[in-house]
């Protein structure tokens, strides 16, 4: 599972740090607002996003793009210029394109890897399997392999939370 998301999310995270896209300015026609609302098991929250219109035009003035939408935090007025960047066949903002959060993506699958190669070592976590306690028991050269797998899993959770909340 972490090899998977691991390989969707290294070449956004490439991508998002080689500064990849060609950069301009959207001028706003409309901007459309919708919400967006989480079931929490103790609350009901929502959040308004807002869709943005307009016409876009690269930095260089050579490239030009008309009905152009482009997800915002808040409401722009009509004929406002924005900043935004061309990535393939997408509009973003460039708050938007942070590799925080795919770096923190990529940091917490070194845990998850970290944990399913325990649970591959010692069988922690099958049908009628061991518990915790007694998984550790089963681990083979338990004071290599041991270390090395929670120093992994340790690493992976320090790395995401440093770069969701830094980065």
């Amino acid at each position: 599972m972490a090899a998977v998301v691991a390989t969707v999310t290294i070449p956004e995270l490439r991508s998002e740090l080689a500064g990849d896209g060609t950069e301009g300015t959207l001028t706003v026609s409309s901007c459309k607002t919708h919400t967006k609302t989480h079931y929490g098991t103790h609350r009901r929250s929502t959040e308004l996003k807002f869709s943005c219109t307009g016409n876009w035009s690269a930095q260089d003035a050579e490239t030009t793009y008309q009905d152009v939408a482009v997800e915002t935090s808040s409401r722009f007025e009509s004929g406002s210029k924005i900043p935004v960047v061309q990535v393939d066949d997408t509009f973003e903002q460039p708050q938007d394109r942070d590799p925080g959060d795919d770096a923190a993506i990529l940091a917490f699958c070194l845990s998850v890897l970290a944990c399913g190669i325990y649970c591959l070592l010692t069988g922690f976590g099958g049908r009628g399997g061991p518990c915790l306690t007694a998984s550790w028991q089963l681990l083979p050269a338990r004071s290599v392999t041991g270390p090395i797998l929670g120093g992994l899993f340790a690493l992976g959770a320090l790395a995401a939370l440093v770069c969701a909340l830094v980065l």
